[in-house]
């Protein structure tokens, strides 16, 4: 018959486990002040589990406030590095009540009711409370920079140990003569939950450098707008009837490089995607090549559209030379199969107002 292993053994196995990621943490501390904290976290769990074993059952009241709070802000530490990590202050002033409240109220109600099946539910029912006030903020997280599916993880992995201690509150109010089972049930799930948590940490960097590679791959290095690869990987999102495809070329810009030098024409094209971005918010615009950039927005009117594009991005910018752009504007139809072909009738119609004496807009 399989025998779970006594706590003393389990206890050991936590403190190895987080004394190993608290190395690893504080190793990578040079990477960002995230890793401190996660480094602290792993370091404050770590020496409550030591405490705990130290002073023996039943722990006193001093040891009891201090263990109960330095497994409140291991938690807390968790959150706080991912604060960080998004140049926030590690610690709100709720977090830090939550912390506060967990280390002093099993210890009043130790005092008020004795050592028994009271104190200890109160222990686990506030640690369940503490668990999930640090988790929600990971899970319900809406990080955009890639980073969203690790928070969550982190988060649920740490929501998982308030099953764990309801389970171990509600078997001291109901259950004799099993202290050392329900004792050993958080160090059961630290083997799995513990180690699987500081992973998901690790990952959250991952993913920002990984989702940062790939935007690096998708936009122009000159402008920072998206290129012809974003412009491919997103034609399917892009390619929705009654929208408005912009082609935008800048007039005669090849004068522009040979009189002035093409330092100053790359401040232009800067320039002018700066002030394509602005003109359309949170739409795509992409420099396609050269002189060229393209825009997809929301119009009701393309030409009107268009116009008010060319004049926003057309009107020239201090210390640099004028210049003037033409604009073609076609609306995505619903038979349309590629955002090639929604680009091929932008390009007619912008060498269509080039036609009718540049500067102008065609739709």
């Amino acid at each position: 018959m399989f025998d779970l292993p006594d706590v003393a053994t389990l206890r050991q196995c936590s403190i190895l486990g987080s004394a190993a990621y608290t190395v690893v943490f504080f190793a990578m501390g040079a990477g960002g002040p995230w890793y401190r904290y996660w480094g602290w976290g792993a370091f404050t769990y770590c020496a409550s589990l030591i405490l705990a074993g130290l002073v023996g059952e039943p722990n006193p009241l001093w040891a009891l406030v201090l263990i109960d709070g330095a497994l409140s802000f291991s938690m807390a530490l968790v959150l706080a590095g991912v604060r960080r990590f998004d140049r926030q202050p590690g610690f709100a002033p709720w977090m830090w009540i939550v912390g506060t409240v967990t280390a002093i109220l099993p210890s009043a109600v130790l005092i008020v009711f004795g050592a028994g099946a009271i104190a200890a539910a109160a222990w686990s029912l506030t640690m369940a409370v503490s668990s999930l006030a640090f988790a929600l903020p990971l899970i319900r997280n809406r990080a955009p920079d890639g980073t969203a599916r690790p928070r969550r993880l982190a988060g649920l992995l740490l929501a998982l140990y308030v099953p764990v201690y309801l389970t171990v509150a509600v078997s001291a109010l109901a259950t004799k003569g099993m202290a050392q089972l329900l004792e050993a049930i958080p160090y059961l799930a630290d083997q799995l939950l513990f180690g699987a948590a500081n992973l998901a940490l690790l990952w959250i960097p991952a993913a920002r450098a990984q989702q940062e590679l790939r935007d690096m791959a998708l936009r122009d290095p000159l402008t920072g707008v998206w290129n012809r690869a974003a412009l491919a990987a997103g034609a399917a999102r892009l390619l929705v009837p009654g929208r408005v495809a912009l082609l935008i070329d800048v007039d005669r810009f090849k004068a522009i490089n040979d009189c002035h030098g093409h330092a100053v024409g790359d401040k232009v094209l800067v320039a002018i995607a700066h002030a394509l971005q602005r003109g359309v918010g949170g739409d795509f615009v992409a420099r396609l090549g050269g002189d060229e950039f393209l825009v997809v927005t929301d119009a009701d009117d393309p030409a009107s559209a268009a116009e008010r594009l060319r004049l926003r991005a057309g009107r020239g910018e201090a210390g640099l030379p004028p210049w003037t752009l033409s604009i073609g504007a076609a609306r995505i139809e619903a038979g349309d199969r590629s955002i090639d072909d929604v680009v091929q009738r932008a390009d007619l119609l912008m060498y269509r107002a080039k036609d009718r004496g540049r500067t102008s807009a065609a739709a």
